[in-house]
């Protein structure tokens, strides 16, 4: 394995406790049903697999929130994000955990294709598990934060959609990105911590950074020049601290801004206020963010629209 992917999957390891062993993210007074590993694509059962996390005393149809972890796009799993899962299913939510295949094994748009069988699996089962799929948030932490963003663009793209022979049967009306990456050029030519980004896209997408005018989906490379007025209603959090995803946010509010898709930020400002840091949930930036997300959850949930 190379260093850098090593770098990615240490982090999983060493904040795991700090993300999922808090007392208070056990939700002891909540009744759920939690069903793992389920396949939601029979091509590879190994990789597609997700988690569902269903409120037991929520009445059904339950609204959806679409999640994908992070991790560098080279690690990470969604057993990472149990706490954040049962934290969703605590407001209301079913939530749906999705794996996907991680690089360098596995290079863009493989994992493009995987998150839409997600989506779709969804769709297709939502009476099976009580899912509302006109109330659908999708939502993603660093690396998840971008498939989640350019999820929610295919949704609205039908030439991508043709590109990539894959046709999401859904739409998502709200998105949770947080200390997201959305554009891989920025990512790859800027002077990271060890080259991460250089490293990153070539691992993703099979050549050097050198080479991206070459690159054959380089139209998926950045989230905000595929954003629309389409685009769900946006709550995005980042941090001005984050030394691995630096001032990615800025091109995304950008995008939003320009097209007119309502959305909200949560910029974190203090010392400790690192790359996902509400996933910490411990801190004043990050208590006041998720504070914030879940007003913004539940606005959705309630009526439809954040």
């Amino acid at each position: 394995m190379s260093f850098h992917g090593m770098f990615f999957k240490g982090l999983d390891v060493l904040y795991r406790p700090f993300q999922n062993g808090r007392r208070s993210t056990r939700f002891r007074d909540v009744r759920m049903r939690v069903l793992r590993d389920v396949v939601y694509d029979e091509h590879d059962k190994k990789t597609c697999r997700l988690d569902i996390y269903l409120p037991a005393d929520a009445a059904a149809p339950l609204p959806v929130m679409f999640y994908l972890h992070g991790g560098g796009f080279e690690a990470g799993d969604k057993r990472y994000r149990a706490a954040l899962s049962r934290w969703f299913a605590s407001l209301g939510y079913a939530v749906v955990n999705v794996n996907y295949g991680l690089a360098p094994r596995f290079k863009f748009p493989v994992q493009h294709r995987q998150v839409v069988s997600a989506l779709n699996f969804v769709c297709d089962n939502a009476r099976a598990y009580g899912f509302d799929t006109a109330r659908m948030a999708v939502g993603g932490d660093s690396a998840g934060a971008y498939f989640a963003s350019v999820l929610a663009c295919i949704c609205n793209d039908a030439e991508l959609q043709a590109r990539l022979g894959a046709q999401p049967r859904a739409r998502f009306g709200a998105a949770l990105l947080n200390c997201g990456v959305y554009d891989m050029y920025k990512l790859a030519s800027e002077n990271m911590l060890f080259s991460l980004g250089r490293k990153v896209f070539k691992d993703i997408a099979g050549l050097p950074h050198e080479r991206i005018a070459e690159y054959r989906w380089r139209e998926l490379c950045s989230v905000p020049d595929l954003v629309t007025p389409e685009f769900p209603r946006s709550f995005v959090v980042c941090s001005e601290r984050d030394t691995l995803c630096g001032s990615q946010h800025a091109p995304m509010l950008a995008a939003l801004e320009k097209c007119g898709v309502p959305h909200e930020v949560f910029v974190a400002r203090e010392r400790g206020d690192d790359h996902c840091f509400s996933l910490m949930w411990k801190g004043r930036s990050a208590e006041r963010a998720n504070g914030l997300i879940a007003d913004f959850l539940t606005a959705f949930k309630s009526g439809g629209t954040a």
